[in-house]
Order: C-alpha cells, then structure tokens, then sequence
C-alpha cells in the first residue's frame, strides 16, 4: 500500500506545481514570449514563403525554445539540404589567408606535412609567397603535430616556414621500391602576423597559348557575388572588365574554372550567362522561376540580359570548357543548365557537382540580428527543364595527385592540363599511357581559414 500511495502522490504534486505556475490569476506568457519570437518569427516566414511549406509541423506541435540552427531542422523538410540560418553580425577574424590539409608524416610517426590547397590572394600567406601545392614540414622549429598544428598555423604570429617538396625518393635498400614522399627543399619562408582579410570571387585569370596557335582564356571564379559592404558592384565590374579585355584579343574559347564555386547570387548568374552564351541568344529566355502555390505571383522568367552587360562584352563563345567538382553548386549548377544548349561546345571536367535547382531568399529579423533563408523556388532553364547533380565529360580526379597539385592557372595543374589537352585534340589519349604509381597517402584533416571562400553557398535570390 506505501508504493501505490507514492506513485499516485507524485503525479498529483506534478499537476499541482505546474498548476501553481500558470494560475494565481497570473499571466505567465509575456515572461516566455521573449524567448519564442525569433523561432515564431522563422516558422512565419516558413509558412508563406518555403517551397515545401506543405510539410512543415503544425504550431501546436513546436519546441519555440529551441535555438535557431535547431529550430530550422526541426521544421524543413527531411530532404532539405539548402535552407539555413546565419547570424547578421558576423566578424572578420584575422588569418594567414590558407587553407591546408594535413597529411601523415612518412618518417616521423606523430609528425604531419601540412599540404596548402589554397591561398587567399593579398593574405599574409600569398605576400610571404606561399602557393597552392606547397608543402609546410616545421612552423618556427617545430614540426607539425595534429595537437598543435591548429595554433601554429592558425595563431596570429609572425612564423618561419620550413617547406619541403613532394618527390621521388631512392630507398638506402637496393630491393625496395623507389618511393614518393615529402622531403626538405632547404627553404625557409618568412610569413607576417595574421591580418583581417578579404576573399574575392575573381581569383586567377590569365590566357593561355595553344600548341595549335589559338589563345584560350582561364577564369578561376570561387563565387557569384555581385560586390562588398564598400562597392555593391565591385566584383560584376571585374567580370565585365574581363569579358571586355577577353572580347579585344577575339578570345572564344574560355576555361572557366568552378570547383570550389559553391554559389551564391541569382543575379550574378543571369551576369556571366549573358557573358559567355552565344549572340544568338541575347535577350532571349534564359531561365525560370516557379514558386509555392501562395507566391504563384512571384513566378519569373530571367533573360540572357544585354542590358546587364554595361561596360562588359557578350564573348559569343564557341567553345566552354567548365571544371568542376563535389563543391560545385548552386548558382554554378544554374549556369551550366542555362548554357547547355546555348553554347556550341560545352565539356566538363572534373568529378560530379553538388545538385541544387532550387533558389534561396533571405529575411532579415533585425531586432534579433538573425536570417532565414528558405528554398523559395524551382529553377528551370529556358526549356522549362531542371537539373540535379551534372556528370564531367571527362571524370578527372585532383585529391592525391601531388605531383600536379599546382596553382590554379599553372598550365600543368591536373584539371587545367586536362582542359588543354582536350581544346589541342590530345586527351582522351589514343594509346595507352604508362602511369606513375604513387602511394596514396591519407589526407587526415581539412583546415580552412576564417574567411577562405566564405561566400554565399547555393542559389540565392537577393531582396
């Protein structure tokens, strides 16, 4: 009889406690409002605007306490893998300007070659001289250690480099097998203290003489963004100021290099479309927008725009070669579907892309300095066809083959060489090729700095 009564005493001074709370003639919930608006806010936004508002929970089945990044996953759909929260406040944080990934050492058991994937242009990193392919062994006189390794080449000191180069290397014992590894060059690179940088979509161009004579032109293009904070239109200027400089050298043939291209703005897309696709097609359909059945009103039809040309020219390209990757997405997936069929010769190389044909819009809540940005839209191109994950033409794979990890725009750079073959009638080869085989080392960790191609990701719709 003393357990029955315990169990029934405790759920009655459960009720009796929560009913304390909420009676006493007392209004609880402006106390709680407070910390419900923001995720109130998101579900409201949610509910008029998202493409698949459909299956959202209902209101009465919400957790309003959550914190936004939370609540967002908790309220899109299961298959949802663009819409996303951001603060509006964020920093800058001083960096070296390089990303790295890290890979064991084959001599020193808990010491690490620190391999540079890419290097902010103007950072520290690119004024002390370091290139895409370089190799770190020790930072001051220090080797790298996977415990260390993040203050070391993260921290804001002036540091000394001791580099190494990635080579074959003739074992002491005549029976084993020549290996590739990192080994000393004697170089020592002095790189300055961290310092608050900037990233720009526009990072290497150059032109690039054939073997048959013609001249081609490479664009590494990280993101389409239109401008910064100073200059709304600084970096579309820069696209346009090198359609123009392409346009006067009779250049029809572009490289244009998209595998770290994540995204970014609907506008810049209808840009560089207009810019590249054939003159026939200016000013005729490129795109379309289809949105939820409340916002049928919003549904848009995008042109190839001369008028967004300004000081910029239409290429009337011939032939485009794009170079992709598992990065490639978004805004960069759009492109593609709105040239093919536009342009003559369309190849891509490189591995698949992401897959996304749908176009983000950004709400601001300024009292609480937060952003939703919901999947508002369908993108087709002008056939009224969508598109998920483009295929290369040529599958060509960049992670472990050191020996041609180069600056992007080195014409011996794996995907860049690849390119040149294909536009000199050189690859796919006819004949056998002997290849090299390297061990293939394990790339342990990835490490980006702060602001290495922090650009919108994905497809998104400016307000």
């Amino acid at each position: 009889m003393i357990r029955i009564r315990k169990i029934i005493i405790i759920p009655i001074l459960l009720i009796s406690l929560i009913n304390g709370i909420i009676s006493c003639g007392v209004d609880r919930w402006s106390e709680y409002a407070p910390m419900t608006e923001l995720d109130t806010w998101i579900y409201d936004i949610m509910q008029q605007n998202y493409l698949w508002y459909s299956s959202m929970p209902s209101y009465n089945d919400l957790n309003l306490f959550l914190d936004p990044a939370t609540f967002l996953s908790k309220v899109k759909a299961s298959n949802d893998n663009y819409s996303f929260v951001d603060s509006v406040m964020s920093m800058p944080l001083p960096t070296y300007g390089f990303d790295y990934s890290l890979i064991r050492s084959q001599d020193i058991d808990t010491a690490y070659n620190a391999l540079i994937t890419y290097v902010i242009p103007n950072s520290p990193a690119d004024q002390a001289g370091l290139k895409r392919g370089d190799w770190i062994m020790k930072v001051d006189t220090f080797y790298i250690s996977k415990k260390y390794e993040e203050q070391l080449l993260q921290g804001s000191q002036a540091r000394k480099l001791s580099m190494g180069i990635w080579k074959e290397v003739i074992p002491e014992e005549e029976e084993e097998d020549t290996i590739y590894k990192v080994v000393p060059n004697g170089e020592i690179i002095e790189m300055g203290i961290a310092q608050i940088v900037e990233d720009v979509p526009l990072h290497s161009s150059s032109i690039i003489e054939l073997s048959t004579q013609e001249k081609v032109s490479y664009l590494m293009y990280n993101s389409f963004t239109s401008g910064n904070n100073d200059d709304s239109e600084k970096y579309n200027n820069q696209l346009r100021d090198w359609s123009a400089q392409i346009a006067e050298q009779n250049i029809n043939k572009v490289i244009l290099d998209l595998r770290y291209n994540g995204g970014g703005s609907l506008e810049c897309v209808q840009l560089l479309s207009t810019i590249l696709t054939s003159s026939y097609y200016l000013d005729q359909p490129m795109s379309y927008l289809e949105y939820n059945d409340k916002n049928k009103n919003k549904n848009t039809s995008l042109t190839f725009d001369s008028q967004l040309l300004k000081q910029g020219k239409n290429l009337n390209l011939n032939t485009l070669i794009i170079l992709i990757s598992g990065e490639t997405a978004g805004a960069s997936e759009m492109l593609i579907n709105n040239l093919n069929g536009k342009i003559p010769n369309i190849i891509a190389i490189g591995s698949n892309t992401k897959g996304q044909n749908v176009a983000t819009e950004k709400f601001v809540n300024e009292e609480h300095l937060w952003a939703v940005n919901p999947a508002v839209c369908i993108v087709y191109n002008s056939e009224y066809i969508t598109y998920s994950s483009f295929q290369p033409t040529y599958s060509v794979s960049v992670s472990t083959d050191y020996s041609n990890f180069l600056s992007f725009g080195d014409p011996n750079e794996t995907l860049l060489r690849t390119a040149i073959d294909v536009l000199e009638g050189t690859y796919p080869p006819q004949e056998d090729v002997n290849i090299i085989n390297q061990k293939q080392l394990k790339i342990e960790k990835k490490v980006n700095c702060p602001v290495s191609r922090q650009f919108i990701k994905g497809l998104q719709i400016n307000q």
